[in-house]
């Protein structure tokens, strides 16, 4: 079940707190667009290792208000999360677009973390990809990169409301229909777990509610970082799918190059394969260490 958590400054921040409650500590960032309750899709792997599974939605999705881009502002956010919940150390997971927002907690308190994945996540997209980029994309990132950043996430809900709108106040059957037919973005390994497919598309479709928080992601990682990469010190384990078109290996080399310590894997399968299959062998690590 979803709590919710009152942070400092007034606003709240929700989150999912799975797994096994006496296991190893691991804050999971999860994919875009999505909010805390995609955790359920890895939550049983957590608990099969002893791994107590917390994960914040960011800003903007579900329960979480909305606060201006940054991925350092989110790290942040969990930190004190983590210290409401009395989690001294932690290990990080960061999925799909988690991924930048899990190195930039490494960052912010490198001390407190005993281990880091990064699975089938974005580099810089400016560097690594630009070519994706679109006319809106370029637009809204001239407006943040001048500070007006309420212009800029208005340019980016846009873009966003024109690939979700078509989405939004489906039935759950409709929804699955229209998934299959656009292809879920875990791919096929999430169509050969079925339960954890139904977890999947039962978050994601609250998740796109709003652009609020799809937007705000976006715009936090394809912008310049607001924290260096080089700044974290604990080694950092990368993984990417050699049949990933959504997070292609690319982005993997591109962190590699600009983190201080990191391993670079690439494996067989898609996003899902990387982004949620990957997930049980680092909880593997996290008992054996």
């Amino acid at each position: 079940m979803l709590s919710t958590f009152t942070l400092r400054d007034g606003r709240t921040l929700e989150y999912l707190d799975l797994g096994d409650p006496d296991g190893i500590p691991l804050i999971f960032f999860h994919g875009t667009p999505s909010t805390g309750g995609q955790g359920a899709v890895v939550a049983e792997a957590a608990r099969s290792h002893g791994v107590r599974l917390i994960a914040p939605s960011r800003p903007g999705y579900g329960g979480s208000t909305m606060s201006p881009p940054g991925l350092a502002r989110t790290a942040n956010d969990t930190l004190e999360l983590a210290d409401n919940l009395g989690v001294g150390r932690f290990a990080l997971l960061g999925s799909s677009g988690g991924g930048p927002f899990a190195l930039a907690m490494a960052a912010a308190d490198p001390e407190r973390v005993s281990a880091i994945a990064v699975l089938a996540s974005p580099g810089k997209y400016a560097e690594v990809k630009p070519e994706v980029l679109g006319e809106d994309d370029r637009r809204a990132l001239d407006l943040a990169a001048a500070g007006q950043f309420e212009e800029a996430l208005e340019v980016m809900k846009t873009v966003a409301d024109a690939d979700l709108q078509a989405l939004r106040g489906l039935s759950a059957e409709e929804f699955s229909e229209a998934m299959a037919k656009m292809g879920p973005p875990g791919g096929g390994w999430l169509n050969r777990h079925p339960e954890l497919l139904q977890a999947f598309q039962a978050d994601f479709r609250r998740a796109i509610t709003t652009s609020d928080g799809m937007s705000r992601d976006n715009l936090s990682w394809l912008r310049e970082w607001d924290f260096d990469p080089a700044s974290v010190s604990i080694r950092v384990q990368l993984v990417y799918g050699e049949s990933d078109r959504m997070a292609e290996v690319a982005h993997g080399e591109w962190l590699r190059d600009h983190l201080s310590d990191s391993e670079l894997r690439v494996i067989p399968g898609d996003h899902g394969a990387v982004a949620f299959g990957a997930a049980e062998p680092f909880f593997a690590t996290l008992a054996t260490d």
